[in-house]
């Protein structure tokens, strides 16, 4: 957090940025825009702000990551159950006295077998040192995790997937052959895979914690008789009786969202020539898609596009420029330029690929500015983007891949604009 509140407070001195925190968007009401512009205010409403847009207006609230401080259990818990947040337990650990010293006696359940479940299974052990039998976690899917020990990154999966015939279970299996995926339980085949990167120390904690809860999603926390206190789930699963009674159990709670959130994706990330909606392109890390976002509208103000490539591919995919009226870059780029499917990934190596196409004429202008950028895995030293080996595979197995036949033929039209990068 230090590195952005330094950034910020750089901007704002350098009067680059205007920055109001603490300030909310109303994102559902109908706003009268036509002129440009916005009105937003203070979160408790006690001040209002317009202002003027004059390039284009930024939603970048799709991908926020909705944390457990922020986001309440979604189901109901008897009086008397203590609940904390992650936050909440760093908060109570940073006190000092009798307080600090309770928290350390307590048995702790957590909720939520993602990235900040993981996060919490590690704290406990390694910063607060209770004892991985004093931990029950309650996991109602197991997933799969990047090794961060191993060499590799997101940017294979597609390829993986592809080789696997897009069956992720084989293509999860494979990975894990490999070294690069890791999983709790070798009996037990993990169902989500939302790229978690777990470092070797830290999988050997969470192997650690041996009471597992596997029986599907928790549905309430109920407290019986005196002390006791309970986990029910749905469907016919039974309850678990927690293994502490209620006066020395913690549950922590890690269950929110965090940034797959449920916010609506449906809209373009270049909606209009007056609004951009950021959003990923590739699997995470976030700020990658991020900065590529900045670059391709940075090339759209600049007019360095290459809009002869747009058109092309636009037309390969089906798409008429309107009788009397040309495809604009705004026009093109919301054609072109679309949120990832994690359902189908083979799009995230299609969106690469369109990047060193449109970005420039030149497709060794992006490329080196993704090699250039700390923020991508092309900039460690050896990786390579193998975009032209990717497009000719999808061009010969896209169909059975599940692409449409327009989305090959608009491939083998990419495949040219993007030559130079043979080899690469």
């Amino acid at each position: 957090m230090k590195y952005y509140d330094r950034f910020v407070e750089e901007k704002v001195a350098s009067k680059q940025l205007q920055f109001y925190p603490h300030s909310v968007y109303d994102f559902e009401k109908k706003q009268n825009t036509d002129d440009g512009v916005h009105y937003f205010s203070s979160v408790d409403g006690s001040v209002s702000y317009k202002v003027k847009v004059n390039s284009k207006f930024i939603n970048g609230t799709l991908g926020e990551c909705i944390i457990p401080f922020d986001s309440p259990l979604q189901f109901p818990v008897d009086e008397g159950v203590r609940v904390m947040t992650p936050n909440q337990i760093y908060d109570a650990v940073q006190e000092k006295g009798d307080a600090k010293k309770d928290l350390l006696k307590n048995k702790y359940v957590v909720l939520g077998a993602g990235k900040t479940g993981m996060d919490c299974v590690v704290y406990l052990q390694r910063k607060l040192k209770i004892d991985p039998s004093d931990i029950a976690w309650v996991i109602s899917n197991d997933p799969w995790m990047f090794n961060g020990g191993a060499r590799g990154s997101p940017m294979e999966w597609p390829n993986i997937m592809a080789n696997n015939d897009n069956d992720i279970d084989q293509a999860s299996l494979a990975m894990e052959k490999r070294g690069a995926f890791l999983r709790l339980d070798e009996t037990v085949l993990p169902t989500v895979f939302r790229f978690p990167v777990i470092q070797p120390d830290e999988f050997k904690l969470l192997k650690k914690v041996k009471t597992i809860i596997r029986r599907g999603r928790a549905t309430a926390i109920r407290r019986k008789y005196k002390s006791d206190v309970s986990v029910e789930f749905g469907g016919d699963h039974s309850p678990w009786d927690a293994f502490a009674p209620v006066e020395s159990c913690v549950f922590v709670h890690a269950t929110s969202p965090g940034p797959t959130n449920t916010k609506d994706h449906s809209k373009p990330i270049f909606e209009n020539t007056k609004k951009m909606n950021l959003d990923l392109l590739f699997a995470p890390p976030v700020p990658f898609s991020m900065s590529c976002l900045a670059k391709i509208e940075a090339a759209r103000v600049k007019g360095t596009l290459n809009t002869d490539a747009m058109k092309d591919l636009a037309l390969a995919l089906g798409e008429s420029e309107s009788e009397g009226r040309e495809f604009t870059d705004d026009d093109l780029l919301k054609i072109l330029i679309q949120r990832a499917d994690f359902d189908n990934v083979q799009s995230t190596t299609i969106t690469l690929a369109m990047l060193f196409a449109i970005v420039d004429r030149d497709p060794m202008v992006p490329y080196k500015w993704m090699k250039g950028n700390r923020l991508s895995m092309l900039s460690i030293p050896g990786a390579k983007a193998g975009s032209c080996d990717d497009v000719r595979m999808l061009c010969s197995k896209g169909t059975k891949l599940g692409l449409r036949e327009k989305d090959v033929g608009m491939l083998q039209v990419l495949g040219e604009f993007i030559k130079p990068l043979e080899g690469m």
